[in-house]
């Protein structure tokens, strides 16, 4: 995003840059005041949507009216008008002090807006850029704060107001104002009540990429600094959780600053999270063609290829994104869990020791590294992590849940069930915890209980196989034969190719002697799994009992080939 903190290395103090401008103060003969403001006949006056302003030329935009358009659209008790109000009297306020002082309209009013704006009516930066209110034009007059994007925009409405010559400009994560005039050119940082910088602090400081097609340290249009505050507006509503219009307003901005990397980067973030993952690679690749090397855009990018499963090519991007920043905890697990997909085990550990030895309270590298040591079944080590892990975060879910379930690979029973029902009282929406609760109980020994927590299981996810078939084990175990029959019904049905499970349904159709579907059934296992010994044992059962002697002998003799005892009467059918 283009929130940023106030960065002061490189700027020159306000108030010695207030004295230079003072030696330079020109004489009101030959200059006129307006008796109006600047802006007074533009057509943006009168828009009323955003559409409308961005139907506008360049010259007819008012930038002010547009920020409230969008403050209206995220809600506000009072009207734009109310809002434009309050710009209009700080402008004309500004205008009637530089009449007095016989200030001249152009470089040399920097110093009496910046007097007025942040010295009297003390406008300063929040402490940080989380909070989304914080970017709106109406939220800025109402608390007189705002981050570097909003205080810029109200700082640009008042210039365009003085009719002064002045500009956004963008940096990578950063916003501020220029005043340019063709002779005379200023930086000014609202983050820092209006000081000026030189260019080079925000060379130092926010590496913008050196390419001549780009955004970066340019005077930019109106529409151009819409296109940026669309960049943190769509950031916004992702925050509200209104994912929709998030998408729809940063694939705005992407259309307005096409080389606004923030904007595709965003965007690509949107993307991934609707699942949408090649359109979420074409963003992030759009992002790294105009920034070239940046730790962020290939670490987002890494994760879009793991999502497709494409392990080795998110594996370079998060050995990119780590040589560009090797300070960053989460680039080592994101490696890690990309080594960890393609069984490179010891080379994930070693990622996940690195993140550790970076932030030694991690909670997610402990999760992910006690998980592979019970890949490997170093059960000393991977409980040692989960514990810790649950000791520090005890309400996160996915270190709960995997202790559990290391405790079920450990057989305890036990300390299974309550890990699960611990968390289950808080998480009890959750299947993946109500799948482990019914292991838990199958391993103890509670038939009735697994079977309740199956099928609250089902009751959260209705289409998770393994639920529907360790469920039906369960009603056969009850000899609760129609529920048994009905469960794997459902679950071939969701995998038809799974040998086993059309084994456990013929084997409760030949169990209510329905042979006939059951042969059918033993024969689809057979055709998915050709060396399915039971099956071909059970097939044999089942056409015994239809009288199919001949069929009876060759599935029997088959099963014994694959090295199964086999009752006589089955070899040598009468």
């Amino acid at each position: 995003m283009l929130k940023s903190s106030a960065h002061k290395t490189g700027i020159l103090p306000r108030t010695a840059h207030l004295c230079l401008f003072l030696v330079f103060i020109l004489s009101p003969s030959g200059d006129s005041y307006a008796e109006i403001l600047a802006n007074h006949n533009k057509r943006g006056l009168r828009a009323y949507t955003i559409e409308g302003v961005l139907r506008l030329h360049e010259e007819e935009i008012d930038l002010g009216t547009a920020a409230l358009i969008l403050s209206r659209d995220w809600g506000t008790n009072k009207t734009s008008h109310v809002y434009r109000r309050k710009i209009d009297d700080m402008a004309e306020e500004i205008l009637k002090r530089m009449k007095k002082e016989h200030v001249p309209t152009d470089y040399h009013a920097i110093p009496a807006i910046n007097a007025y704006l942040f010295d009297e009516l003390g406008f300063a930066t929040v402490d940080n850029a989380d909070n989304p209110d914080d970017l709106f034009l109406h939220i800025v007059l109402e608390k007189k704060q705002g981050y570097c994007l909003s205080l810029s925009v109200l700082y640009l409405a008042i210039a365009e107001r003085l009719g002064l010559q002045m500009y956004g400009v963008v940096v990578p994560g950063h916003f501020f104002v220029r005043y340019d005039d063709g002779h005379k050119r200023y930086n000014i940082e609202t983050t820092s009540n209006g000081a000026i910088a030189p260019d080079e602090h925000y060379t130092e400081q926010f590496k913008p990429p050196k390419q001549l097609k780009t955004l970066y340290m340019k005077n930019l249009t109106k529409k151009q600094t819409l296109g940026c505050f669309f960049n943190n507006l769509g950031n916004c509503y992702l925050a509200v959780g209104d994912t929709q219009k998030a998408f729809e307003i940063l694939t705005s901005a992407v259309e307005i600053n096409p080389l606004l990397s923030e904007a595709h980067m965003n965007l690509g973030n949107i993307y991934l999270q609707k699942e949408m993952f090649p359109e979420a690679i074409n963003k992030y690749e759009q992002a790294l063609s105009i920034l070239g090397r940046d730790a962020n855009a290939f670490n987002n990018l890494g994760t879009a290829y793991m999502q497709i499963g494409e392990y080795g090519k998110a594996e370079s991007c998060y050995k990119t994104a780590q040589s560009i920043n090797p300070e960053n905890v989460d680039t080592y697990r994101n490696l890690a869990r990309a080594l960890y997909m393609q069984d490179n085990d010891q080379a994930a550990i070693a990622q996940l020791r690195g993140a550790l030895a970076l932030n030694r309270d991690d909670v997610e590298s402990m999760i992910l590294l006690g998980q592979i040591y019970q890949k490997l079944k170093q059960i000393p080590e991977a409980l040692m992590r989960l514990q810790k892990a649950v000791r520090l975060e005890p309400s996160n879910l996915s270190a709960q849940t995997a202790l559990g379930y290391l405790y079920l690979e450990t057989n305890q029973a036990q300390e299974a069930l309550k890990q699960f029902q611990a968390v289950l009282d808080y998480h009890g929406d959750d299947a993946h915890l109500w799948f482990g609760m019914a292991q838990a109980y199958h391993l103890a020994g509670y038939t009735d209980d697994e079977i309740r927590a199956y099928e609250k299981t089902l009751a959260l996810s209705p289409n998770l196989v393994a639920a529907l078939q360790n469920v039906g084990n369960a009603y056969f175990t009850k000899e609760m034969n129609d529920e048994a029959i009905s469960t794997y019904q459902k679950a071939v049905l969701l995998e038809p190719q799974n040998s086993v499970l059309h084994y456990n349904l013929a084997v409760m159709l030949a169990k209510t002697q329905q042979h006939q579907q059951a042969v059918t059934e033993f024969l689809k296992a057979i055709q998915f799994n050709p060396q399915y010994a039971e099956a071909c044992h059970g097939i044999a059962i089942s056409y015994y009992q239809l009288g199919e002697y001949e069929f009876t002998k060759i599935y029997a003799q088959k099963a014994k080939a694959m090295g199964m005892d086999i009752q006589e009467i089955l070899l040598n059918p009468k």
